[in-house]
């Protein structure tokens, strides 16, 4: 699921090739921005009313583990499955990045320290792109009553866990963590570790977490007196995958006040929750919304790709350009020759023809049912995987 870190250079590549195309797509869907039907009555559909899908309910919350102190050790983000039962947990560092690239730097460890749960949970959205309903601030006892009914954690950290005097408190390797441990682990934090280091082991606990699950807990039943267990109940009804995020360090002159801070990838962060939680996802630009399908097999994609890494390149291209990815699919199915561009509205057609510069080969045309929120849906076909191929050269 999680794209390889040569793919998202590689995506930075294809996208400075394709500069001079792209100045001229960004400027089509800049201003077909102005034009969307969701946000402007002056276009008028003149066909007959056509069906208009939505996207299924996928609730939101956000767990942030704190220390003895009250300091943010680990975060992450629960995503309700449409069916009710099951859905994704979604690992985040806690030195992500909150300023949106600003002069000054924001890791959400310091907006919680801040400006308590609120400002978390409202920069979190910013950070991630996506609607949270609800965020919970849990100590070690609280994480602890969670897990316990899922019984003992088979994990495999990556690094000794330290607490806040740097004295080991879990050993590297392979351990059976009980729930105290667990929570333990989750709401350690060594200020001499980075937030980066300590990202990979959470991530370990979080992905046992989502393993201990399995199928489904159905005897498991939480209280419902905390804020994010109306996301959390459901959840642990059903199958539950975890899953991280992408991010790299900023350059040392992009952070000059050298604090312990990371980038997310926006183009990983949209190719996570556009699958898991489309209808939560936000458009930061004022331009055209999109929803990207990959419809290859691994076949068809060929040896050492994945449809997932096909649809990160394409959802490289639109937000290099300017345009919102807020829905993506890597289910296979039919792959046609050429690209497909379903415009939603007539006044598109013209907004999207740019995108040949940035994809290949495409073919446009009105769609015979609208996504609520979605301007255009790419079907990606064999001509981009031949762009795709021509402009990593071959």
């Amino acid at each position: 699921m999680t794209a390889s870190q040569g793919r998202r250079r590689r995506a930075t590549l294809v996208g400075a090739c394709v500069a001079v195309g792209a100045t001229l797509a960004a400027a089509g869907l800049a201003v077909a921005g102005g034009l969307t039907i969701y946000n402007s009555t002056d276009a008028t559909d003149t066909r007959e009313a056509i069906p208009e899908r939505v996207f299924p309910q996928t609730p939101t919350g956000l767990v942030a583990a704190v220390d003895e102190a009250g300091a943010l050790a680990s975060v992450a983000v629960l995503v309700g499955a449409p069916s009710g039962a099951g859905g994704s947990i979604v690992s985040v560092p806690v030195s992500a990045d909150a300023s949106a690239g600003g002069d000054t730097r924001l890791p959400l460890d310091q907006v919680l320290q801040a400006g308590g749960a609120e400002e978390l949970d409202r920069e979190a959205e910013i950070a991630l792109g996506l609607a949270i309903d609800s965020t919970e601030v849990m100590t070690a006892d609280r994480l602890a009553a969670l897990l316990e009914p899922l019984g003992p954690l088979e994990v495999e950290l990556p690094a000794a866990v330290t607490n806040a005097n740097g004295e080991v408190i879990v050993d590297q390797g392979v351990q059976t963590l009980d729930a105290g441990q667990a929570a333990a682990v989750l709401t350690a934090r060594d200020p001499a570790r980075t937030g980066a280091d300590r990202y990979a082991v959470t991530q370990a606990v979080w992905a046992a977490v989502a393993q201990a699950v399995g199928d489904g807990a159905d005897s498991v039943a939480v209280d419902g007196s905390g804020v994010i267990d109306p996301v959390l109940g459901p959840l642990l009804r059903g199958p539950v995958r975890h899953r991280g995020l992408g991010y790299a360090a900023p350059e040392a002159a992009q952070n000059p006040t050298g604090v312990d801070v990371v980038e997310l990838d926006r183009i990983e962060s949209a190719l996570v929750f556009g699958q898991i939680a489309p209808g939560r996802m936000s458009a930061p630009s004022p331009a055209l919304t999109f929803r990207i399908e990959s419809p290859f097999d691994e076949v068809a994609v060929g040896e050492g790709g994945s449809t997932a890494q096909v649809a990160y390149d394409a959802i490289a291209q639109v937000l290099f350009v300017g345009g919102n990815v807020l829905s993506v699919s890597t289910n296979a199915g039919p792959v046609p020759a050429v690209t497909q561009v379903e415009v939603s509205d007539e006044s598109l057609l013209s907004e999207v023809e740019g995108l040949e510069g940035l994809l290949g080969e495409t073919e446009v045309s009105l769609a015979e049912e609208r996504i609520a929120g979605i301007d255009a849906v790419i079907r990606l076909g064999t001509s981009f995987l031949d762009h795709r191929a021509a402009t990593d050269g071959g």
